[in-house]
């Protein structure tokens, strides 16, 4: 398994975040030029999927992580095109992990993820 061999390995899994942290970067930077009007629910659309991913797969325990999560929820809610069901849904999901053993870290998450109204 190639964990056994390169999982411990600092050299490895600095080359590793060095991707994650390109790959990233990309995906914002697109998210950015969807920044126009006419691409603006499609934006939130996008941040939406990808705060979900870092939810799923992310260690959220991680600050820089954790504080990237919070922006994209906040993005994808920016300009109204965000659907408050799934949100809802969403933040219910979290509260309910976050009782788990070991997952009290979702419930600071929580705590900084305001749902916006649409009035």
């Amino acid at each position: 398994r190639s964990s056994d061999l390169y999982g411990g390995d600092s050299k490895f899994l600095c080359e590793i975040s060095k991707l994650c942290e390109t790959v990233i970067g990309q995906i914002l930077d697109h998210l950015k030029t969807l920044g126009r009007d006419e691409t603006l629910k499609r934006q939130s659309q996008l941040a939406l999927s990808f705060f979900n991913s870092i939810l799923a797969h992310g260690d959220l325990r991680n600050n820089k992580l954790n504080q990237l999560a919070v922006n994209l929820w906040s993005l994808s809610q920016k300009h109204g095109f965000a659907d408050t069901k799934i949100m809802v849904r969403t933040l219910e999901h979290i509260k309910k992990e976050s009782v788990r053993p070991g997952m009290n870290h979702f419930s600071d998450l929580a705590q900084r993820l305001p749902l916006q109204s649409r009035t």
